[in-house]
Formats: structure tokens, sequence, C-alpha cells
């Protein structure tokens, strides 16, 4: 409800529902934090005058009420003619609500301001489902409805017509039904931290995941650099062994060459018969045998 006020007047017929549904539905005024509150909003939804007047302005109309009620109910010494002779309108109706609320004892003994306490429901009597907020009260109505108050069918409100007559105790049971599922709803939210937690530490480890990914990457980038280096140094030493195959295959060749000079020297030496002890001809010898070694050698 709006914090600003209004200046709208209750009619005859407002107040008339206003004793009705206060009175039946005095079991959802308790002392936990904004039930009163609460409760008004649904009856001012029921009403039809949420956007005509505020919650406090019809706590303190009943307050005044009821404030008048016990002023004429319970007289101060030298105004019981006047309260006899009063014809307040609204003081049958009160009496038959609040007569066993109200006792002469519980009003000399209570100051003016008296808390809304519980209310006996009175009988014929049927439950409105009313939303207020996330909040969905049920309202003691009477089965023939509230005169002043809009059709169902042209307002928002979600009611729905229960079967059988509902009693305080089925009361009692929905605000049981209500604290269950309060419960469920904060076990819920509990759970639902729990996943986002779960959620966190998994996106940690994605993110590890992540970087041990890049980390691979790199090193795979790094593994391929060295194996096209090894590839070229095999190509190379390839290369280096074909080289020295044509070398060794060149010495191969010489060796044979001068295989085939010895053979010819000597021949020729033979068909002379000159003598093999010239000193030129030792040089010779010595020369074809180093070349020998040499071949040997690759």
């Amino acid at each position: 409800m709006a914090s600003a006020s209004y200046t709208y007047k209750l009619t005859d017929e407002d107040i008339k529902n206003l004793i009705r549904l206060r009175t039946t539905n005095a079991a959802l005024f308790t002392r936990r934090r904004n039930a009163a509150k609460t409760a008004w909003s649904a009856i001012l939804r029921e009403l039809g005058l949420e956007d005509k007047v505020t919650v406090d302005q019809i706590a303190k109309k009943w307050e005044n009420l009821k404030m008048k009620y016990k002023e004429i109910k319970f007289p101060p010494p030298g105004m019981e003619e006047a309260a006899r002779t009063s014809h307040w309108r609204w003081f049958k109706m009160l009496d038959e609500a609040l007569k066993e609320e109200i006792t002469e004892t519980s009003y000399r003994s209570l100051s003016s301001s008296v808390s809304d306490d519980d209310c006996g429901p009175q009988a014929s009597k049927r439950i409105c489902q009313v939303k207020v907020g996330g909040d969905i009260l049920e309202l003691l109505v009477d089965d023939e409805g509230i005169s002043g108050a809009p059709d169902s069918a042209s307002t928002p409100l979600n009611q729905e017509r229960l079967l059988g007559d509902e009693t305080p105790t089925q009361l009692s049971g929905l605000n049981i039904e209500k604290v269950k599922l309060t419960r469920e709803r904060q076990l819920l939210e509990k759970e639902h931290v729990e996943l986002d937690r779960e959620r966190l530490v998994l996106e940690r480890e994605k993110d590890l995941a992540e970087r041990e990914k890049i980390t691979l990457q790199r090193d795979r980038v790094q593994l391929e650099k060295d194996r096209a280096a090894v590839d070229r140094d095999r190509a190379s030493l390839d290369q280096d062994r074909a080289q020295l195959e044509k070398d060794r295959a060149a010495l191969e060749r010489d060796k044979a060459a001068l295989v085939r000079d010895r053979e010819s020297l000597n021949a020729s030496l033979q068909g002379k018969n000159s003598p093999l002890d010239t000193p030129h001809e030792k040089n010779r010898e010595k020369l074809i045998l180093l070349i020998e070694r040499l071949i040997d050698k690759f």
C-alpha cells in the first residue's frame, strides 16, 4: 500500500463490510512482524478500496470504531444515562462481534489502545483467497458476499471458493502449510547457494584446464619446431653421407688404378730383368704403400 494518504470517506456499506471482514478474520492479526499490515492490505483488496484508503487509515478507522463502541458499552461514571439513550448505528453489529472479546473487566484494566486479538468467526462463512504481494491470505466472508465490494468477475482479485465450511482449525492448518512452504523455500535457497558455489569451482577448474591447454599447445609448437630441426639435421647428415660415399668410390677407383699401375710396373720390370734396388724405385714403392694405407683407412 502506498504511503500517501487519501481523502476518501467510507460509506455505510464500506463500514459494514469492514466490521464483518475484520471480526471474521481476526486470526490473521497475530503479533508477528508485518502480520497486521498484510492482513489489512488483504481486507482493503476485498473491499475494493486499495486505491482509495491506506493501511494506516483503515486500521485507524477500526480503532475509532472499537473506541466508540467501548465508550458506549462501558461508559464512565455519570455518563450511563447518555450511553443508554445513544442510537449509534454500528453498536449492535460491533456488540455481536466484540462482546466476548471486550468485557468490562478487560476494558477497565487495559488502555484505550487495544491490540488486534483473535475474535470468534461467525457461522455461514466462506473462504476467499486474496493475494497481497508474494503472500496469499485466506479471508472469511459471508456466503452472500460483500454488498459494497465489486464482483470477482470485474476485479483482479484471485478468489476461489473452498468446499465445505472452514474453521479456525483449518486456518491453523493453512498457516502450518505456509510455514512448511517457507522452510522448503529456505532449503531450496540453500541448495541454490550450494549450486552457485559448485558452479564457481567448476569455472575455476575450467579456467585452469584452459591454461593447461594453452601450455600444451605451446609445448606442441615447440616440439614441432624441434622435430623440424631434427629433420633438417638428418637431411644434412644424409647429404654428408652421400658425399662420403662418393669420395669413397673415388678412392676405390684411384686404388684400382694404382693396383693396375703397380702390376704394369712389375710386369715391365720383370721383362727387363733389371734390379729393383735403385733409389727411385724404392721411393716409388713407398709412395704406393702410403696411398694403399690411406685408402684402407677410408
